[in-house]
């Protein structure tokens, strides 16, 4: 059984968001938190490699940045963003609408993502950003328009009619099928793109992981930032849309703001205690969390857990030999929890179904199939549908060798078997350094 008190990272959705907040501002920003994951440092280092003052203390965590109002020092460079595809997405944009020529690739994997979507947007808005390939993916080009005239040639090339300068209305429509992190970078890049002109931004479908752009609004305004948005507009194209509107001239402030700890990562733990019993405390997150991950907490309530809510903490606690029961959950706002809530799946005294979870597939075309294989090498009893998966526990279940290749959440849900079965390792389980490295330590698997 698990008995522990623990401190996650900060959440490196927000924290990135801020980040880019913090250097677009004009002045010195303070972000206060946990930031010792390798994930996060990316960003960081990729500041740092575009010449912003930017001081680190882990220890005492926190870090101070100076933002130069959108103006980046070093106008010519290459960035490595490794695993990191939110960090690509959210500097792609800003780099967008500053000055500068830029490189931007990352690893294997993330060049696996479909980027079209945030170039077609960010091209409309009159940027100029290209993928280096034919599939609008990693390595991307970016030619930064602050102070440009005249039509980009990338938005020829998409064959999109924009201006780079010039006042009056500017606009982009989005579609919010594949990913949020597109919109997100858009938005967190449009005071820079808004200097000229009122920026509108129209999403003309339904958005994936809506709760991830109520992030981004909630950590824009926090630096001084207030989008006006609108539902069902009249635009025949978009009636059945959101219009976010970006007023001209609007600037981010300098803040001091604290980063709460990744619920993603502490819900790794609340399952630890699922499978195994236990209790687990995780300090500094709270029911008024901006985090969807967060009610992840409530589906192992269904299931037989314990939660409670304290001053700055969130418990999650179950009887060692408490049944577990299955449940069906719709998990299409929760995507970085259901390879979590798989492994807890395994080990119900019943089945378990995911739905709603179809729109991975074209964000991840990898990570479903990918953790069907896997779950079905310790002999999962396992049903695929087009929109998740069934689950039907089995009483013997057999050790086997996970094989995350680079994906650390993937390695941190099914490293969590192990909690239940004797033999099971994990090829290159140093991966889980890029978001949680203490996490085995902190729950007593030794990988």
């Amino acid at each position: 059984m698990l008995d522990a008190v623990l401190f996650p990272p900060s959440s490196q959705s927000i924290a990135k968001r801020a980040l880019i907040c913090a250097a677009l501002a004009d002045g010195q920003t303070v972000l206060e938190g946990s930031f010792y994951a390798q994930d996060q440092q990316v960003m960081v280092n990729a500041l740092r490699q575009l010449g912003l003052n930017l001081r680190q203390n882990s220890s005492h965590g926190r870090i101070e940045i100076t933002g130069q109002n959108g103006v980046f020092p070093v106008d010519e460079e290459y960035i490595d963003v490794e695993g990191s595809i939110l960090t690509a997405n959210f500097l792609t944009a800003a780099l967008a609408f500053s000055r500068g020529l830029y490189r931007i690739s990352g690893d294997k994997r993330v060049r696996h993502f479909p980027m079209g979507d945030l170039l077609y947007g960010l091209n409309q808005l009159g940027a100029d950003v290209r993928s280096e390939d034919a599939y609008d993916a990693l390595p991307l080009l970016i030619d930064g328009v602050l102070g440009r005239s005249g039509e980009s040639p990338s938005a020829k090339r998409y064959g999109i009619v924009s201006e780079m300068s010039g006042t009056g209305r500017r606009y982009a429509a989005l579609s919010g099928t594949v990913s949020s992190q597109y919109l997100s970078g858009i938005l967190l890049a449009s005071p820079l793109a808004a200097q000229n002109g009122t920026v509108e931004l129209y999403v003309a479908n339904q958005l994936s992981c809506c709760p991830y752009i109520s992030m981004t609004l909630n950590v824009m305004e926090e630096f001084g930032i207030d989008i006006e948005t609108h539902t069902d507009g009249e635009h025949p194209l978009f009636a059945h849309g959101t219009t976010y509107f970006i007023p001209q001239g609007t600037k981010y402030k300098p803040h001091i703001y604290v980063v709460e700890p990744d619920a993603g990562l502490a819900n790794y733990a609340f399952a630890a205690v699922a499978i195994n019993g236990g209790q687990v405390a995780v300090k500094g997150l709270t029911k008024h969390s901006i985090q969807k991950e967060l009610e992840f907490v409530y589906i192992l309530q269904r299931m037989g857990c314990s939660v409670a809510f304290e001053d700055n903490s969130v418990i999650v606690s179950k009887q060692e030999n408490a049944l577990l029961r299955g449940v069906s959950v719709d998990m299409f706002d929760m995507i970085d929890s259901i390879q979590t809530f798989a492994v807890c799946a395994m080990f119900a005294a019943s089945p378990s179904r995911v739905s709603n979870i179809a729109h991975i597939r074209k964000r991840e075309p990898e990570r479903l199939p990918k953790l069907f294989a896997e779950l079905r090498k310790f002999g999962v009893n396992l049903t695929e549908f087009e929109d998740g998966f069934l689950i039907v526990p089995r009483k013997h279940l057999q050790p086997a060798v996970i094989e995350p290749d680079g994906d650390p959440r993937l390695a941190l849900a099914l490293g969590l078997i192990g909690l239940r079965l004797d033999g099971v390792k994990i090829d290159s389980a140093d991966c889980i350094c890029r978001l949680y490295p203490s996490f085995f330590r902190d729950v007593g698997l030794d990988y």
